[in-house]
């Protein structure tokens, strides 16, 4: 059995990714920040003794470094928490900036830095967003802390082989709470959708899924990979 932090596991993704490692037999030390009752019903449904929830600010250094200590030794870590927000650039002030940072790129090298320090042999995930690959207009912050996590990702593949593999999950538009405002705009969903090769939107479970993948063993010559779940998203477009 495996020992596998999931940050953000209260909700969206990182709540997909924790069903998905307890269903696989795996023991998840579920973080949280607000949402603590979608972690005490995970330990109803799979028990106490494979669920561990742990709440922490992981924008605060403190908070990533008590998560860890908490959690020991993992096998895995699973770095899901982040947040999205507006922030056109004539308007972005510190503040925004620098809770953006904070809270979806800092905390990626704090989390590492404690996990590495007692593993020698696992796996380190992150979860992206295909804004860090292609930008995003009006969330520049945004594209640029998810950018952030693809050069830590390639160079803790190196720096961390051959026993730890590190990789990234890099999501198009995903239904989860974080996005459910942006598809209540009148026609947004509809013009998101069209502009999907797969003609829908993710799941949860869809990037869970890519998450479990790329943590199995049997994938042991996966590092330093940026695998988008994105339905085809990032393909050019068709020129008339």
């Amino acid at each position: 059995m495996r020992r596998v932090v999931v940050t953000g596991a209260s909700s969206g993704i990182g709540l997909a990714c924790a069903r998905a490692f307890l269903a696989a037999g795996d023991e998840v030390v579920a973080h949280y920040r607000t949402g603590g009752s979608a972690v005490e019903a995970l330990a109803r449904e799979f028990g106490d003794d494979r669920v561990r929830g742990v709440g922490a600010d992981l924008s605060e250094e403190d908070g990533c470094v008590a998560l860890m200590r908490a959690a020991g030794p993992v096998d895995v870590l699973v770095h899901s928490a982040g947040i999205w927000n507006d922030g056109a650039i004539g308007s972005l002030d510190r503040q925004t900036l620098e809770t953006m940072f904070r809270t979806n790129a800092f905390s990626a090298y704090y989390l590492s830095r404690e996990a590495v320090r007692t593993m020698r042999k696992g796996s380190l995930i992150f979860v992206g967003s295909t804004a860090g690959e292609r930008g995003e207009p009006g969330h520049s912050h945004y594209a640029g802390s998810k950018a952030a996590l693809w050069g830590l990702v390639q160079s803790l593949a190196q720096e961390l082989a051959p026993g730890v593999r590190v990789n990234l999950v890099s999501p198009g538009w995903v239904r989860t709470p974080m996005s459910d405002p942006a598809f209540s705009e009148p026609g947004r969903l509809e013009r998101i959708v069209a502009s999907v090769p797969l003609r829908r939107i993710a799941e949860p479970e869809d990037c869970a899924s890519a998450v479990l993948f790329l943590a199995d063993d049997r994938q042991c010559h996966l590092t330093g990979v940026d695998l988008p779940v994105s339905g085809g998203a990032l393909l050019p477009m068709p020129r008339g």
